[in-house]
């Protein structure tokens, strides 16, 4: 991902309402900038989280700023993180409500992460700047903003997937081992098992099975290639490889894979 550092240029579709022949349903900056729907955070986070997708993909992010996670959910199924990832939208709520009469909170994106306790991000803000950078930490608990806001999670841009700090999951992305016979599942922490002829040909030749429709299990001394490593709130962690997901550690702590490369 090309970290952005500078404003959105003239033109730019992501970033001008469709009534001025761009992409985006936000509302008009104030004051409004080149690309109209600057200077606002909502139309910024909703114009940058689709650019980096390639495409206005999910143009309906275009409520109150601290109502992201909702629309997100329930409009499109995305997923959140309680921590912030690359290409994600930081969602904070402003006030003690969810409700605009005590505040619309704020939305800003992750371009790029230092450490657990440390970002950089892209932002604007209505009837203030259409676009700076910041570089933020979270020693306060709400990553830099006052106590007027809280910070609710962040929504993770599946162009990339839930990518953190390093050592806020321990393990990183590369070939492992696998250490005993492991079951594939459609989603990270579920039962839901992929069946063999839903894998791609090379797993197709690590699996215990060459039935189609038994549930698909790589052999143990096979290895496999970790895309994303996810954490689960119950503490587990899953690999996402090309034909699903695997089980790296379990509730228990148990280990199932073994990092090589």
């Amino acid at each position: 991902m090309e970290i952005r550092i500078t404003k959105p240029e003239k033109g730019n579709k992501f970033y001008t309402r469709k009534a001025s022949g761009g992409y985006s349903a936000c509302i008009k900056g104030k004051p409004t900038d080149t690309c109209d729907v600057l200077s606002n955070c909502v139309g910024y986070a909703c114009g940058r989280f689709n650019e980096i997708i390639g495409e206005m993909k999910y143009p309906s992010l275009n409520c109150n700023a601290e109502n992201f996670i909702e629309r997100a959910k329930n409009t499109y199924g995305l997923e959140i993180s309680d921590v912030p990832t690359l290409g994600g939208i930081m969602v904070w709520q402003k006030g003690s409500t969810l409700g605009s009469s005590d505040g619309a909170g704020h939305v800003a994106i992750v371009e790029r992460i230092d450490s657990t306790n440390q970002i950089y991000t892209s932002e604007s803000n209505y009837g203030g700047e259409a676009f700076f950078n910041a570089t933020r930490t979270n020693n306060n608990g709400r990553w830099g903003l006052s106590n007027k806001y809280k910070f609710r999670g962040c929504i993770i841009n599946p162009a990339i997937g839930k990518v953190v700090a390093e050592e806020e999951i321990g393990y990183k992305t590369g070939v492992y081992k696998v250490l005993e016979n492991l079951y594939i599942r459609k989603t990270a922490g579920t039962n839901e098992h992929v069946l063999v002829k839903d894998c791609t040909d090379a797993m197709k030749k690590a699996l215990t099975s060459t039935d189609p429709n038994a549930y698909a299990s790589v052999k143990a001394g096979r290895n496999i290639t970790a895309l994303e490593i996810i954490k689960k709130d119950n503490g587990s962690v899953w690999v996402r490889n090309y034909s699903g997901y695997l089980c790296l550690k379990g509730v228990s702590g148990q280990v199932y894979l073994e990092f090589v490369e």
